[in-house]
């Protein structure tokens, strides 16, 4: 069985987090609570939820698996104190994105289907799915 977390069929949420992580020295320039961003999914029929994670040093996949009826996301927003935005994953162009450096603002926006040059930080990604999330009300 081949399950693709980013296809609409098998996740049901899809939420940016956003966090005040500082590991490394020089996000600490970054605006306080935007310092690094990741995606987590719950899939469908589920209580299956999969964090994707771009560490500066890898990207780490965790898996978990709760009651169907637990709210995760609710638990890492109040225990992890993060930011959490929920977001439809879309079709990216059929076109490379544009080049940039590999950082989990760019990793967060190839998975979530954003190309745009002059999203660097996770501020800057905060404001732009605020403004795609206004477009849908």
């Amino acid at each position: 069985m081949r399950l693709d977390v980013f296809a609409k069929q098998d996740y049901e949420k899809c939420y940016v987090v956003f966090s005040d992580n500082t590991t490394i020295w020089w996000l600490r320039f970054l605006k306080p609570g935007f310092r690094h961003c990741y995606l987590l999914l719950k899939m469908k029929n589920s209580g299956m939820w999969i964090e994707l994670n771009p560490f500066s040093n890898q990207t780490a996949v965790f898996v978990y698996d709760y009651p169907i009826d637990f709210d995760f996301a609710d638990y890492i927003k109040r225990s992890r104190k993060v930011i959490l935005c929920p977001i439809e994953i879309r079709q990216a162009p059929l076109k490379c994105s544009p080049l940039s450096f590999f950082t989990c603002v760019e990793f967060v926006k190839r998975a979530i289907g954003i190309h745009d040059r002059f999203i660097h930080t996770p501020w800057q990604l905060y404001q732009k799915i605020l403004k795609i999330v206004g477009k849908k009300s």
